[in-house]
């Protein structure tokens, strides 16, 4: 399963704070048959990280759990944004 490893504070929504938490943090980039069953709507992932790797929300709390980061968990999970978060390419790297 391909992953991306978070390298720099991605630009969103979120607080710097928040967003900070994303460092080093790795996440499993959605399937193509995830996407497929369940395609994001243009409006749900319209972001500054346009054109970037798109991956889960519910893996993305996961990792950020994982890691000990649970105050950016929880304000993802409060977050009503859809299935998917995406993290522009320039902020990450393919592991």
């Amino acid at each position: 399963m391909r992953k991306i490893r978070v390298l720099k504070t991605p630009p969103g929504i979120a607080e710097k704070y928040i967003r900070d938490q994303w460092m080093n943090i790795e996440i499993p980039l959605a399937t193509d048959e995830e996407i497929k069953e369940d395609p994001p709507s243009d409006t749900s992932i319209k972001t500054q990280n346009a054109g970037g790797y798109l991956v889960l929300k519910k893996k993305a709390i996961e990792a950020l759990r994982e890691s000990g980061k649970n105050e950016a968990a929880s304000f993802w999970e409060s977050l009503p944004i859809g299935r998917y978060l995406r993290f522009g390419k320039e902020y990450c790297e393919i592991i």
